[in-house]
């Protein structure tokens, strides 16, 4: 075999270019792998603070999660809070307004010349409510929550009171609820 003979300004090339060829193959590791020390060969102490910063790093992400978890839990409880308090207003408000609609019932007999026809007026919050014996009494107890639910409308147009009148459970009187 024969030996290649090099002077030493082109062995001395030669070697810049093999360092400079080793450099670019770091850079390209550090660039692809976005690490500035990719192994304890590189740089022990570094690598190793890497490896334990990317530990307590991933338990963080951990905790954070949990965190964020939690939080979520607490805005959708406190989203069902905030609607159960509106129920329990707008129950109140219910309330309150069943329990300011005042009904006063008043019943006056009256009995006409006539001994067959006998009438019965009964003022309702200010609506005369008439019944004769001919009628039935679920004609009279109809009428009579008409009058109820005419005369206690509120203002936005819902009832406050509702059938105040019913027939008892013998189906011949006439009973307020």
């Amino acid at each position: 075999m024969s030996s290649i003979t090099l002077s030493s300004a082109t062995r001395q090339n030669l070697l810049s270019l093999q360092d400079t060829a080793q450099l670019m193959a770091t850079t390209q590791n550090r660039l692809a792998t976005g690490k500035t020390v990719n192994s304890a060969l590189d740089n022990p102490t570094n690598f190793f603070t890497s490896q334990a910063l990317d530990g307590r790093s991933s338990s963080l992400n951990t905790l954070l999660d949990g965190i964020s978890n939690g939080v979520q839990s607490i805005q959708a409880a406190n989203q069902g809070i905030t609607s159960i308090q509106k129920l329990v207003d707008q129950a109140k408000s219910i309330a309150n307004q069943a329990l300011s609609t005042q009904l006063s019932t008043t019943g006056t007999a009256a009995n006409t010349a006539s001994t067959t026809s006998t009438t019965v007026l009964f003022t309702i919050n200010g609506t005369s409510v008439s019944a004769t014996t001919s009628s039935s009494l679920s004609a009279t107890v109809a009428a009579l929550n008409t009058a109820v639910s005419s005369a206690s409308t509120t203002s936005n147009g819902s009832f406050g009171a509702g059938a105040i009148f019913s027939l008892d459970s013998t189906g011949t009187k006439i009973v307020l609820n």
